[in-house]
């Protein structure tokens, strides 16, 4: 492990109390037009068995990577149930704040409201493209999505399955929520005009979601289309009172970095780290939190997984959307 060394701090409890001042920081006003939302070209091929979420996000990062945009972190829009003690997890939670464009550089959505407000968001039958920049054909119909989850981009609750066992089943007896990218369907359906929500699979065979409709694909967004949020760093990074600094240092031996914070209500929260010149290298904790103490995590790697250089690094807090002082 690498050790983490804070530049004016005498202890871990010091560091990881740390708040991110806001009196220094500059927002960006450069809007990044590139990818950051697709549909899947090709399914897993195996229905609703798409290896969990990490092989759902595995699937996205890999389709990404194959025209050139494996530098985002790519996640899958799905939600899984609580099953066998572990929480559940709201898609709208994984794929950042927005905005999203397709690859010919249409906005889909500026953030997670207006993607998961009726009418708001761009997605269509034109829109709806491939990583490719491609369409998925109107003939034969393959316009179901998998999501396992309800229009507000939350998850079910648990008991009726609506996810196939959190996407590792491929059995006839289980269910999968589908959205319609098209916004088209027949009546009968939940809402044959949603794009999350529209209806239950069959099965969670891949003959059962060909059968209604679908082929298993579903939809991935850059979880890390914000970077960068900093314009500018301060020339000294020195005082604590506006930024947590520290240094990543090649020794070993030491704990992982723990960053605590505590929030008075629910919260949409995030958790940078930045080099110096304003560049997000990685998200150690993004999501909706309840009030109270949290804690996020860092092990010295960036979005992708690899270990950053030694150097000094920046820490940040926002807070729906804003950047926390102390």
């Amino acid at each position: 492990m690498r050790a983490f060394h804070f530049m004016t701090a005498k202890n871990w409890s010091w560091l990881a109390t740390l708040m991110i001042g806001l009196p220094m920081i500059v927002q960006s006003q450069t809007v990044d037009s590139s990818l950051s939302f697709f549909i899947t070209s090709d399914s897993i091929g195996l229905g609703g068995n798409l290896g969990g979420l990490s092989g759902a996000d595995a699937h996205c990062q890999q389709l990404a990577t194959a025209v050139n945009k494996g530098n985002r972190l790519w996640r899958a829009y799905l939600s899984t149930q609580t099953l066998n003690g572990i929480p559940a997890v709201n898609a709208r939670d994984r794929i950042g704040t927005g905005p999203w464009f397709n690859a010919n550089k249409v906005k889909i959505a500026s953030n997670l409201t207006e993607l998961h407000t009726a009418g708001t968001n761009m997605l269509s039958q034109a829109n709806g493209l491939t990583e490719k920049g491609t369409q998925i054909p109107a003939t034969p119909n393959r316009h179901d999505m998998l999501t396992g989850t309800r229009a507000n981009g939350t998850a079910y609750l648990a008991g009726v399955d609506s996810t196939c066992a959190n996407w590792t089943s491929s059995a006839s007896t289980g269910k999968a929520m589908l959205g319609h990218f098209n916004r088209m369907g027949v009546t009968g359906n939940i809402d044959p005009a949603s794009w999350v929500e529209a209806h239950i699979s069959s099965g969670c065979t891949q003959a059962n979601l060909v059968s209604t409709g679908g082929s298993g694909h579903f939809y991935c967004f850059a979880a890390d289309n914000a970077t960068p949020v900093l314009k500018h760093l301060p020339k000294t990074v020195g005082a604590a009172s506006d930024f947590t600094p520290y240094i990543l240092g090649g020794g070993v031996g030491q704990k992982e970095l723990v960053y605590r914070f505590a929030l008075k209500q629910q919260s949409q929260v995030q958790v940078s780290i930045f080099d110096l010149e304003g560049h997000r290298r990685a998200v150690l904790l993004e999501g909706i939190r309840g009030p109270g103490n949290h804690e996020a995590y860092w092990n010295g790697r960036d979005a992708k997984g690899s270990p950053l250089p030694v150097g000094t690094y920046v820490i940040v807090l926002k807070r729906d959307g804003q950047i926390q002082g102390r």
